[in-house]
């Protein structure tokens, strides 16, 4: 059982969380990196391109099963073991991909990738929000900001190299992972997020059966459904754009605003994320981000509405992750069944939508897009009307008290009130 020491003491050194920082850019890199580089794929083996465009899917593929196995071992590992093997494989793979001379081996190479990918946005998610203290819920929307940083600088590295030399560029990815590589012994190695749960209060471990089980697969559908339209915005913006007269450069170019509009809108709510509670964060998001896609089909406003749609959209990642926390401490798989499920939303919806598309016509992408928001927005005010005035905030903020102060009421009031939204 982790020492009250342990509790009070952040797990990462300031070094370490500019480092976690900079392993969130290689994996958003990672994830914006398949697109821009399908037709040398295409070229160098072969393919045809959708054949080509299958090394994202199992980059995805691979990520999920990563957050999965990298969670069935942390606790036997520990903290710092955990981001230290994550790193290696995905250095392992990203090399591993820019030398291959094969098809199967580099798909292959692609699933080894994505395990490493997984096992770091898992590590430095949970980790941020445990092993931060009231700075954590802040400082995790950063990360995820430097996610979509990646995800923005990448296709400019590949514009300017050429997609020819693709291999080079990930072999270069990977060997700047050795700088978070070489940080990770700023990470304490315990407690991990499961330790704490152990030493915190009996109530805290009340949370379960199936209660505990509504609520994660309520966390689950938001995350699925709205990696959908982050996903469904990203994949085909470009095509609807295009299909309503705009050129295929202009259509790119505000793609582009979209993601970075993602990106802005997770730095621009981390100043609020110390200040207000997760479910309002999330809900309102929700809220907005469907009043903005319900806007794309006004005339003229749909490069603009696509852009609002990716700032709302922003947030949800990091504020969800922070909310669940809250919600379940002791439910040591909730964050990475939620991560995966996240992960396999934004696998499994871009061809369904495509499909939509081949069967209607673009412009049933708007329409489509809109159910998605509305039914992400009801799974988040259920999720929110469920959670509301369970004490669990309470009963998280007293497990953060240090040992020996005790939890009496305007204590606790007090506590959460400076802590809104700390682990």
């Amino acid at each position: 059982m982790p020492s009250p020491h342990h509790e009070r003491e952040p797990l990462f050194t300031r070094t370490a969380v500019v480092a976690s920082c900079l392993g969130m850019v290689l994996i958003g890199a990672l994830v914006a990196l398949y697109g821009p580089v399908v037709p040398a794929l295409r070229d160098r083996f072969g393919l045809s391109e959708p054949a080509a465009g299958t090394a994202l899917a199992a980059q995805s593929l691979g990520a999920v099963v990563g957050v999965l196995g990298f969670n069935a071992v942390h606790d036997r590992i520990g903290n710092r073991a955990l981001l230290t093997s994550s790193y290696l494989t995905m250095l392992a793979g990203t090399v591993a991909f820019g030398l291959s001379g094969t098809w199967p081996l580099t798909q292959a190479a692609a699933v080894v990738t994505g395990l490493g990918l997984g096992g770091v946005d898992f590590a430095v998610s949970r980790l941020f929000l445990i092993g931060l203290g009231s700075r954590g819920p802040a400082l995790l929307n950063v990360a995820h900001g430097c996610f979509g940083l990646g995800t923005v600088l990448a296709p400019a590295v590949v514009a300017v190299t050429g997609p020819g030399r693709y291999g080079a560029t990930f072999i270069a990815i990977g060997l700047l992972t050795l700088i978070p590589l070489a940080c990770v012994r700023g990470i304490r190695a315990r407690p991990t997020p499961s330790e704490l749960a152990e030493a915190s209060p009996a109530p805290a471990r009340r949370s379960g059966g199936r209660g505990t089980a509504v609520v994660l697969a309520g966390f689950a559908a938001v995350y699925m459904l709205h990696f959908a339209v982050q996903s469904g915005i990203g994949n085909w913006e470009p095509t609807h754009l295009h299909a309503l007269g705009r050129t295929m450069t202009g259509a790119t170019v505000a793609t582009s605003a979209y993601w970075l509009a993602m990106t802005a809108g997770r730095f621009l709510v981390a100043p609020l994320a110390r200040r207000r509670s997760p479910a309002a964060i999330v809900t309102g998001a929700c809220a907005l981000m469907t009043v903005s896609v319900l806007l794309v089909p006004v005339p003229g406003l749909a490069p603009w509405a696509y852009a609002a749609a990716g700032l709302c959209i922003g947030p949800l990642f990091p504020n969800g992750l922070n909310w669940l926390n809250r919600s379940v401490p002791a439910a040591g798989n909730a964050m990475a069944y939620v991560i995966a499920a996240a992960m396999l939303g934004s696998v499994a919806f871009p061809p369904a939508l495509g499909a939509v598309i081949e069967e209607y016509g673009v412009g049933a992408l708007p329409l489509t897009l809109a159910a998605l928001c509305l039914l992400t927005l009801a799974a988040g005010t259920a999720l929110a009307r469920r959670l509301r005035g369970t004490g669990t905030e309470t009963v998280v903020t007293r497990a953060a008290l240090p040992r020996g102060t005790a939890p009496t009421e305007s204590t606790v009031r007090t506590t959460g009130t400076r802590e809104k939204g700390a682990s």
